[in-house]
């Protein structure tokens, strides 16, 4: 069974029932003042206690989908983490990219998907030859794609980058509802027509990156900054140059977002960190990303960067809260550090917590923001 399954999490709920009463029948046999009794008694209760504490614990996961497997869960805690290789190749050979068409994952269900009205969902596994990482994507493609009025354009690029440990691989479909979104907006006309690149940070399973080229390590930041959109451009009608091309990205995916489009300012043009921090972090999920060199953490450190390095010259949208958002304080000292010609806007809520229910508030004002500075070509 599966860590968020219904199965798994119907297991624990009769283990907690069972264990409730299974005490409470036992409980008169236990009740005498003996030390065998007193143990038994607490064992009872301690015992009853776990199978709840899991129980709620698993809910959460569900729930939020920290953990999307028991594989996830025991890489985070300590086992072997391997970083995804693409087998062979070389940085001559071009990376390589497998497009997969996927069902029942489009906007607007109709009882015959035309892509030409419906836009399409694809799986894009990507294998990059420089990095020698991989990971899979899921490209949305609006229906001005399959339509002949359209055949001669490129359209612009939107790279999506979930948060950590971001269970679900498909985070940004089933808890973002990006493709339903974007569906509903370009109906109405308040966005042009954009191909939107959704993908997890995480290459490496139990290890937070932060999209770092880590010494000695996995080279994660070229992999997101030029094997995926060469993976792209080499898949799609995209942009040649920068000006079509954008991040956007929540909580880990946010700083990836904004760190990708500063250090890479000849390849991105625009970028949207939604309660994302800016500042080189350090804990037991990122392990040693910096080989013990302040100077490489130092050059991970956004607000370190425009207080000592040129501005690049890129646009960087600010979506946090005032109340309850634990990263706005970085976001605070990175508003007040840029200067041009890095152009800062901001969404600001006045409250909101560190989970999907209020990434999802950023969504939509990301897109149009995005929309509106991104170029077809």
């Amino acid at each position: 069974m599966g860590l968020t399954s219904a199965g798994t999490l119907s297991l624990l709920f009769l283990l907690a029932v069972g264990c409730m009463a299974a005490t409470v029948r036992a409980w008169p046999r236990a009740a005498s003042s003996g030390p065998r009794a007193v143990g038994v008694r607490t064992l009872m209760l301690a015992g009853c206690q776990l199978v709840l504490l899991l129980t709620l614990l698993a809910a959460l996961n569900a729930h939020y989908l920290f953990y999307g497997s028991w594989t996830d869960l025991l890489s985070a805690a300590g086992g072997s983490a391997q970083p995804h290789r693409s087998p062979g190749g070389n940085a001559a050979a071009a990376t390589r990219a497998v497009r997969t068409v996927q069902s029942g994952l489009d906007p607007g269900p109709r009882a015959e998907h035309v892509p030409a009205k419906d836009g399409q969902v694809e799986r894009l596994d990507i294998r990059g030859v420089r990095t020698g990482l991989a990971s899979e994507a899921y490209v949305y493609l609006p229906p001005q794609y399959f339509q002949r009025a359209y055949a001669a354009r490129r359209f612009p690029v939107v790279l999506m980058l979930a948060g950590y440990p971001a269970a679900d691989r498909l985070a940004w479909i089933h808890q973002g509802h990006v493709p339903a979104d974007v569906a509903r907006a370009q109906a109405q006309r308040r966005i042009q027509p954009m191909i939107y690149v959704m993908m997890r940070p995480t290459v490496v399973r139990g290890w937070d990156t932060e999209c770092a080229d880590v010494p000695g390590g996995p080279q994660v930041e070229t992999f997101f900054a030029q094997d995926v959109p060469e993976a792209v451009a080499g898949t799609y009608r995209v942009p040649r140059d920068r000006s079509g091309w954008g991040l956007a990205g929540y909580s880990t995916g946010g700083f990836c977002a904004a760190k990708l489009a500063m250090l890479h300012s000849d390849r991105f043009f625009a970028a949207v960190s939604m309660a994302g921090h800016f500042d080189a972090l350090l804990d037991p999920t990122t392990r040693d990303l910096y080989g013990g060199s302040r100077a490489v953490r130092l050059s991970d450190d956004l607000v370190w960067r425009l207080r000592h390095l040129p501005a690049p010259p890129v646009s960087i949208l600010v979506a946090s809260a005032d109340v309850g958002e634990k990263t706005f304080p970085s976001a605070q000292r990175f508003m007040r550090a840029a200067r041009p010609p890095l152009v800062v806007d901001k969404v600001l809520l006045r409250s909101g917590g560190h989970n999907f229910k209020t990434f999802r508030k950023y969504i939509p004002p990301s897109i149009r923001w995005l929309s509106a500075r991104l170029r077809a070509e």
